[in-house]
């Protein structure tokens, strides 16, 4: 009997453990979420309210205006990292030795911190002295006198622009090991049967990375809906509130205006939004044949 129950204690101080930082915190925001609670008034939980700040939500436009920004920033982000993910991974999955090497070269941007990075990109865009802004002025002459943190379209061009060159790298690896590991008789046969190459691109590789490509889908899209360190250093919402994504106006309405019911009222709307997201991607994974 005590070599059976000996296992479990092997196991509960990681299960406690997880209780502490997840369990409990998830539980109590979502109690706090069920309460009128400012921070500006008083230190102690307000009354409760049920589900008024999710009704609340509904009948906010920032709130509107956040899910409106926060569909274009994923969306612009996620088409673009997998699109660009894929031409590196085509270009870098030949069998070569000096190609491992620039593979290796390749995470390098990935290691860095995404805070320092936003700082980089945000001094590298400034009009007057940044690296970015004379580079991009010398090869499009029309472009040398924009602001690029200025106005909303090129402020969220800047901010796509920093997310992707964030998860370029990783997904790029991700297609890379997908290229690599596909059989070499497929592609020979199609091109002794006289397949061209964007015919063999269409027809072969791609209809044998959909899974992968599903993959990076489900992992991209949730990395853009809790991008916040970008967006904090790079425009803080800005802008106005142009580049304002709901994880920012999460963060806004709990720690600038202490509305830490509303705030976690909103989280919890969040997750939920990116859980119908992972549920219809795993939909699509599970179902892989119906995908054609």
């Amino acid at each position: 009997m005590k070599k059976k129950l000996f296992k479990y204690w092997l196991l509960a101080p990681a299960f406690i453990f997880i209780c502490g930082t997840t369990l409990y915190p998830l539980m109590r925001s979502f109690w706090i979420s069920l309460h009128d609670w400012d921070l500006k008034e008083s230190a102690e939980m307000g009354p409760f309210i049920g589900f008024d700040n999710y009704i609340r939500a509904f009948s906010d436009s920032q709130f509107w205006n956040s899910v409106w920004i926060t569909i274009i920033f994923t969306a612009s982000t996620v088409i673009l990292t997998l699109t660009l993910s894929i031409i590196v991974a085509l270009l870098l999955s030949k069998d070569k030795k000096y190609l491992s090497y620039l593979r290796v070269v390749l995470i390098i941007p990935f290691a860095l911190s995404p805070a320092l990075v936003g700082f980089s990109w945000r001094f590298m865009l400034n009009p007057d002295y940044g690296l970015f802004d004379k580079i991009i002025g010398f090869l499009i002459p029309p472009l040398a006198d924009v602001v690029w943190l200025g106005s909303s379209t090129t402020a969220m061009i800047a901010l796509v622009s920093v997310v992707v060159w964030i998860w370029l790298p990783f997904m790029s690896l991700m297609f890379i090991s997908g290229l690599m590991g596909m059989p070499r008789e497929v592609f020979e046969a199609a091109q002794m049967d006289g397949a061209t190459r964007l015919q063999t691109l269409f027809h072969i590789t791609l209809p044998m990375l959909k899974p992968i490509i599903l993959i990076a889908s489900i992992l991209m899209t949730m990395f853009t809906l809790k991008a916040f360190d970008p967006i904090v250093t790079l425009t803080q919402g800005g802008p106005g509130d142009s580049t304002e994504v709901l994880n920012f106006f999460i963060y806004k309405t709990g720690f600038r205006f202490f509305d830490m019911g509303y705030s976690s009222a909103l989280g919890y709307i969040l997750a939920l939004i990116t859980i119908v997201f992972v549920i219809i991607y795993m939909r699509r994974l599970v179902k892989g044949d119906e995908w054609n």
